[in-house]
């Protein structure tokens, strides 16, 4: 992780039963995290925590939400 930069942190949500996202997946949310928060880019790969599955109903969906934070 970066020294003095906070932690990106994302959640992912598939379709209730659908395969766990893969690390790639994850990996991209942050990096999308970090874009949105002007946060500087990860250099390397960065380690992170996985969360999940949640079962959730969002607007009658049936869905598998995944949290996942940079270490």
């Amino acid at each position: 992780m970066h020294a003095g930069a906070p932690p990106a942190f994302a959640l992912i949500r598939v379709r209730r039963g659908e395969p766990r996202p893969t690390d790639q997946d994850f990996l991209d949310a942050l990096a999308e995290d970090r874009k949105r928060l002007s946060l500087p880019a990860a250099n390397g790969s960065a380690e992170f925590e996985t969360a999940g599955p949640y079962a959730i109903t969002v607007d009658g969906d049936d869905l598998d939400e995944y949290v996942a934070w940079e270490r």
